[in-house]
């Protein structure tokens, strides 16, 4: 019976937790019918990219930038929306040719010879202009090749 009981009493109390009067959809009440999204694909030429150089505390690099106007990352998304950036490559996977999307930050690790190496892709954004980079971990001086980005805006 005590057994019959607590079981009752736990699926009562799960029940009952469900209910209640229902809070605002979302931030600052607004739902989801009311999200915005902007999705845009770049292609960045291998002779866009700009050779540019990095200088610290005990270091010094190259990289490559490209930076491309973006009208539609006004002030008010780039405060209060969300931008996400994907490397798109195509790939062979079961001997079938694929397009994939890998979200940025990405790295590519290599081997040139005996010698290991990493790109890193990566981007940054200020309103009105998105600006994708690549560092090379072996601080090559060859710029990359064509690269294709899908740009994700949400408001």
């Amino acid at each position: 019976m005590k057994k019959f009981l607590g079981f009752f009493a736990a699926a009562m109390l799960g029940l009952a937790a469900c209910e209640g009067p229902m809070g605002p959809p979302g931030r600052d009440g607004r739902d989801a019918e009311s999200m915005q999204w902007h999705v845009e694909d770049f292609d960045v030429l291998t002779t866009q990219w700009r050779e540019r150089t990095e200088e610290g505390d005990g270091y010094f690099f190259y990289y490559f930038e490209h930076e491309i106007r973006l009208p539609e990352l006004t002030e008010f998304v780039f405060n209060n929306g969300f931008v996400g950036a994907y490397l798109v490559m195509e790939i062979v996977r079961d001997g079938r040719r694929q397009l994939v999307q890998r979200p940025l930050p990405y790295t590519i690790y290599g081997m040139d010879g005996d010698i290991p190496y990493s790109e890193n892709y990566s981007f940054e954004t200020r309103p009105g202009w998105i600006r994708f980079i690549v560092k090379y971990s072996d601080f090559s001086e060859m710029k990359p090749l064509t690269c294709t980005f899908l740009v994700v805006m949400m408001w």
